[in-house]
Order: structure tokens, then C-alpha cells, then sequence
């Protein structure tokens, strides 16, 4: 049992990659506010592919029937060149059924048909990559690739840092990470400067109440608040003191405070939960 690779001639190829991008500018519509949003898609041009030949891929096998030699052919599958640039060289994507199918018609493992196969064409294939990366659509697919990694990339930096959507992005910048709309920047920073100075004098002050609450409250060490405090406060009481235990946990949960440990506030914070009794 051997494999057998042919070149078999064809009239057409696919068409080439696109030849970059082209930003687009869609005007939007949003809460009665008017913007520029910038996205992006392939360009209408595309590189012309010369013709190249497609390969038919088949196994044969030599048996003994009634004391003559005769020959079995079992086509596996025809794979075009530019299939392989294109979309891979695994033959099971190119077999209705699989690999599998055709190993179990010729009574083999798929791992045996695979290595069988691939005695002649991953010659074949390395042959073809060599070629295709020396012509300017193979750069032009790469340059592609970057862009749009960058791209990507810029992104997720930008809304992790500004806490903001990829729409926010896109309403700033272009796929070739251009400034479009440097006032729209500038709102989102000092957004981002506004959130943050609030986020800070939020937790300093929650820390100062709280700070001075306990002080005051760790004075007291006898009569009726000394050991059953929980007991001298009525609903109304414990309705305010669940809102206070609610705000202030907000303010120094761990999640609220990425950069900052604060550990023991929330032990002081759930002592006093359990003193109030709420």
C-alpha cells in the first residue's frame, strides 16, 4: 500500500488577498448626540494569482484474487494550491466524512493514513509555502495580520485603561491607530481623571467616618454599650447601620481597591457588623 500524489491541471483559482484596508466613517446617532464612528474593511482590490494545479491524493494497494495480481485505487481527496495558502494542508478537511472514512474503507488507523499520506505531501506542501512567500501577496497577508494585531492591541490597552468600550475607541482612533478625534480624547481622560479623583475623596471619606465613629465608640467601656450594643438599637436603627455597613464595604472591598490593601479596614468593618448586629 503506497500513496500516489498527481497534479491535475485547473481553469480557475480563488481569488487573491485584498490589497489593505480602507477606514470607514459611519456617522451615529446616539441619545440625540451625533458622532463619527471609525471601523474598517478589506479593500476591493486583490491580487491576481497566476493558475497553479490542484493534487489528487489517492492510496493503491496490490492483492491476489484467484491467483492474479491485481490493483485497488481509493481516491482521498483533491486539494488545490491555493487551498493549501489558503485554508492548510490536512487532508481530512478536504474528506467528506473525515480521514477516519477513508482510513476505516482501507483498513488502517487514521494515524497510519495520515503518515502514509504525508511521505509524499509534505514535500509537496513545503514546496508551496516557498513559493507563495516569495510573491507580494503573501507580504501584503502578513502586513495585514500586523495591523491588525496592533490594533487589537490598542484596544485592550485603551479600554483597560480608561475603563471605556471598544465603541469608545473606535469613536477616537482608526484601525492604523490614527487620532481622528482628539476632542472626544480629551473628554474621555478627563472622565477618567473626574472618576477617579471621586473614587479617592469617596474612600477618604468613608475612612475618616468610619475612623472617627469607632474612635468615638471604642470609648465607651461600660453602662449600656458595653458587650450588648447590638441590643440597644431598634429597626430603624439597623436599617441606617445596614446602609452604613453597605456603603463602607463597597468603598474598602478588595475589588474597589486593585492597588491598595485594605485588609484591615474590612476587619475593623465586619467587627463592627457583628457589634451592631445587623
Amino acid at each position: 500500500m503506497f500513496c500516489v500524489i498527481q497534479e491535475v491541471e485547473v481553469k480557475t483559482v480563488p481569488a487573491g488577498e485584498p490589497k489593505g484596508f480602507v477606514v470607514d466613517e459611519t456617522k451615529v446617532t446616539w441619545d440625540g448626540e451625533g458622532y463619527t464612528k471609525y471601523s474598517y474593511h478589506y479593500a476591493s482590490e486583490r491580487f491576481e494569482r497566476p493558475i497553479r494545479k490542484s493534487y489528487r491524493i489517492s492510496v493503491h494497494e496490490s492483492y491476489r484474487e484467484n491467483g492474479k495480481a491485481k490493483k485497488k485505487q481509493t481516491v482521498i481527496c483533491t486539494i488545490g494550491y491555493y487551498e493549501v495558502v489558503d485554508w492548510g494542508d490536512w487532508p481530512g478537511d478536504f474528506v467528506v466524512g473525515g480521514l477516519a472514512s477513508k482510513a476505516d474503507a482501507l483498513g488502517l488507523e487514521e494515524s497510519e493514513l495520515a503518515d502514509l499520506i504525508y511521505t509524499k505531501w509534505q514535500a509537496i506542501v513545503d514546496r508551496i509555502w516557498e513559493e507563495y512567500k516569495q510573491t507580494e501577496e503573501y507580504a501584503a497577508r502578513q502586513e495585514s495580520s500586523r495591523i491588525i494585531r496592533e490594533h487589537n492591541e490598542r484596544v485592550n490597552e485603551f479600554t483597560e485603561k480608561y475603563g471605556v468600550t471598544r465603541s469608545e475607541y473606535n469613536r477616537c482612533y482608526d484601525v492604523f491607530g490614527k487620532l481622528r478625534n482628539p476632542e472626544y480624547l480629551k473628554k474621555i481622560k478627563a472622565d477618567f481623571k473626574a472618576r477617579k479623583e471621586y473614587e479617592r475623596r469617596s474612600r477618604e471619606q468613608s475612612r475618616s467616618y468610619y475612623e472617627k465613629f469607632y474612635g468615638n465608640y471604642r470609648g465607651y467601656s461600660g453602662g449600656s454599650y458595653c458587650g450588648t450594643a447590638a441590643s440597644n438599637y431598634n429597626e430603624a436603627d439597623k436599617a441606617m447601620l445596614k446602609k452604613f455597613y453597605r456603603t463602607l464595604s463597597k468603598a474598602f472591598h478588595p475589588d474597589s481597591n486593585p492597588d491598595k490593601d485594605t485588609s484591615e479596614e474590612m476587619k475593623m468593618l465586619n467587627r463592627l457588623k457583628s457589634d451592631w448586629g445587623v
